[in-house]
């Protein structure tokens, strides 16, 4: 049993236990009451001194003997106080209250244990960006500025930064988007030098069947649709909704360093924006 779940059945029990202590003290009270009742109180004395002396005996008359029937039916009872008639009220009151808030707490506990969580209608789950793949990075590549998505008032710039993997017979494409909002109509080359209030990176996976990775030379052409997250205070990725078509063309250039690897360059086009690949900060291993 889950910890809300136990905490509804722990309010059960509180306050069925509650309203047993109050229904219990009522019905004793009314008992009790009732039992005093029966037993009745010794009559209070009466000083007959003066009807004596008023009337001695043998001169009082002697008063008709009554006509008809006698009346053998009992006298009337004493009317019944106010406390002994609420008293039963009451009991009657916390039974059913009882009984009422007991089933609404089982019914709410029983709710508790069997509905699953709510996931946010919208959404869908989010991938998470891992170091995890397939093969060795055959390319880590920085991209100029481009606009990601015009605006109304300027533009949203992003400067993206891309990893390519290749091996295993898959391909996986690991994407970072650090993003600016610019009062620009294009993306500027420094978005801090030019005023641009930053806002929050959006990452994305793209592998399996929505990535298309195609030989070219000593190069590739790499297709496929970015779905993109963000990550806010380091905590768990969630879905922007947003999904932008790309396609990047990397290629060698220059010699070979001693690792084996080469500058890259190339563009990217991704959503609205096309942008060149900086191959002065850009690395790539040709396919052998």
């Amino acid at each position: 049993m889950d910890a809300p779940a136990a905490t509804a059945w722990l309010v059960v029990g509180v306050v069925l236990g509650a309203l047993a202590v109050a229904a219990l003290v009522s019905v004793l009270a009314v008992a009790r009451h009732r039992a005093g009742r029966r037993r009745g109180r010794s009559p209070t004395p009466v000083d007959d001194l003066a009807e004596f002396l008023e009337h001695p005996p043998g001169t009082r008359p002697q008063a008709p003997p009554p006509a008809g029937w006698a009346t053998l039916a009992p006298p009337e009872p004493p009317p019944v106080g106010d406390r002994e008639r609420s008293g039963p009220l009451l009991a009657a009151l916390c039974v059913a209250a009882l009984a009422l808030v007991g089933a609404a707490a089982a019914v709410a506990a029983a709710t508790a244990d069997r509905t699953p969580p709510v996931r946010a209608s919208g959404t869908s789950p989010a991938p998470a960006i891992t170091t995890e793949a397939p093969g060795a990075p055959v390319a880590d590549l920085v991209v100029g500025g481009l606009v990601l998505e015009p605006r109304a008032v300027g533009v949203t710039a992003t400067y993206p930064e891309v990893r390519l993997t290749t091996g295993a017979g898959a391909s996986r494409l690991e994407l970072r988007l650090p993003t600016y909002n610019c009062l620009t109509a294009e993306a500027p080359a420094d978005p801090v030098a030019a005023g641009c209030t930053a806002t929050p990176v959006e990452h994305a996976v793209v592998e399996g069947d929505d990535l298309r990775v195609i030989r070219d030379g000593e190069g590739w052409v790499v297709r496929g649709e970015a779905a993109t997250v963000v990550r806010p205070g380091g905590s768990a990725p969630e879905a922007t909704g947003r999904v932008y078509p790309l396609e990047l063309t990397v290629s060698p250039e220059g010699a070979p360093a001693a690792d084996g690897t080469r500058a890259a360059g190339g563009d990217l086009r991704l959503g609205t924006g096309r942008a060149a690949v900086l191959a002065e900060r850009s690395r790539m291993r040709p396919p052998g």
